[in-house]
């Protein structure tokens, strides 16, 4: 199964809405202990996905690269990125972040600015993929077929990866769907309902908090108003 471009951007958009405010360059710095976050999905040293994305741009856009970072800091990070394990990568990421978790002025700019090139957005696409193969794994398991619903997949695939006993959320999903049809409802259960019964494999109250807003639509999540047709995602629609 594969979906558009259009559908994996808004996927990418949709989620950065929670991970940031700048999008593909949103850049955060230790507060979470993953040494430093980028990207419109925080790709992060933590979880060795940041590092890979950073090799590649490098390896494949060095003018671009050294551009954007001047000589002396592109050689510092090209050095991380190629020569230091993942602790020592954290731990740079630790040095260059601000008390309140946040990176340095003097690098957050440069990596925002890197975040804002076209190379470095493609790449993050092409890196993002794993994610919406999972989500779209969940999909088949689930019987979603709207793209709202594959938003809320991706989502959590994005944060949490897993679902919580997932075997009784298809059973329930199953048993839901007979009594939909022995009540008499005509056309197929809803993507609604059935993540319904997805929600109760979500733990945590900032990811219950996301996937509750994607389900429903809208909501209040970190302080920001969220509306999902801003991202044109939605149960009339599929994927």
């Amino acid at each position: 199964m594969a979906i558009t471009s259009t559908v994996r951007d808004r996927l990418l958009k949709n989620t950065g809405f929670f991970e940031g405010d700048k999008d593909y360059s949103t850049v955060t710095g230790n507060f979470d202990g993953q040494g430093i976050s980028f990207g419109i999905i925080q790709f992060n040293f933590g979880q060795g996905t940041l590092a890979p994305l950073l090799k590649e741009y490098i390896e494949n856009h060095a003018t671009e690269f050294s551009g954007v970072f001047g000589t002396t800091k592109a050689a510092t990070l090209k050095g991380i990125i190629l020569n230091k394990t993942k602790a020592e990568q954290i731990e740079w990421g630790a040095s260059i972040s601000t008390s309140g978790g946040q990176v340095v002025s003097e690098w957050k700019t440069l990596f925002e600015n890197m975040g804002a090139k076209s190379a470095n957005q493609a790449i993050q696409k092409t890196h993002a993929q794993s994610y919406v193969d999972r989500a779209l794994s969940y999909a088949t398991k689930f019987g979603i077929i709207s793209t709202q619903g594959l938003a809320f997949l991706f989502d959590h695939a994005v944060q949490s990866w897993s679902f919580q006993n997932e075997s009784s959320i298809v059973s329930e999903i199953a048993a839901n769907e007979k009594l939909w049809a022995q009540t008499g409802e005509t056309g197929r259960y809803p993507d609604k309902d059935r993540l319904y019964s997805v929600l109760k494999g979500v733990s945590g109250s900032d990811s219950i908090a996301r996937r509750t807003a994607i389900r429903n639509g809208s909501g209040i999540v970190h302080e920001k108003t969220y509306n999902i047709a801003n991202f044109n995602l939605s149960y009339t629609t599929n994927f």
